[in-house]
């Protein structure tokens, strides 16, 4: 993949994570219910809705429960819920299928997610 193209990948998926983790996500519970969290919000495998705190991102891991971070999360290659450590902070996959972030990388944990409002 040439530098370009990668350059423009990069800023695409920064700009699509920044905006995204700033605003507060809603999204269906179970029930048909719209509900809204701070952060971005996430459902797990049951339906239940996960949020991560303002500023942070939420993503269902490879077993279908939602993780959290201070910042935006992405899922490595290994399936691997990683989280930028800064609020608001992007995280991307590079092309070898890693996670990078804005700062450092921490994993997303469930006990950084709350319930929605």
């Amino acid at each position: 993949m040439s530098m370009k193209r990668i350059l423009i990948v990069v800023c695409v998926l920064a700009g699509s994570v920044a905006s995204a983790v700033h605003a507060a996500d809603c999204v269906k519970n179970a029930y048909g219910q719209v509900v809204c969290g701070k952060g971005q919000c996430a459902t797990d495998q049951y339906g239940a809705v996960f949020c991560a705190k303002e500023g942070g991102g939420a993503i269902r891991d490879s077993y279908g429960a939602v993780r959290c971070g201070v910042g935006a999360c992405a899922k490595d290659d290994t399936g691997r819920v990683m989280c930028s450590a800064k609020p608001g902070g992007g995280a991307g996959i590079d092309s070898y299928g890693k996670v990078k972030c804005l700062g450092e990388c921490e994993e997303g944990t469930p006990q950084r997610c709350e319930a929605p409002r």
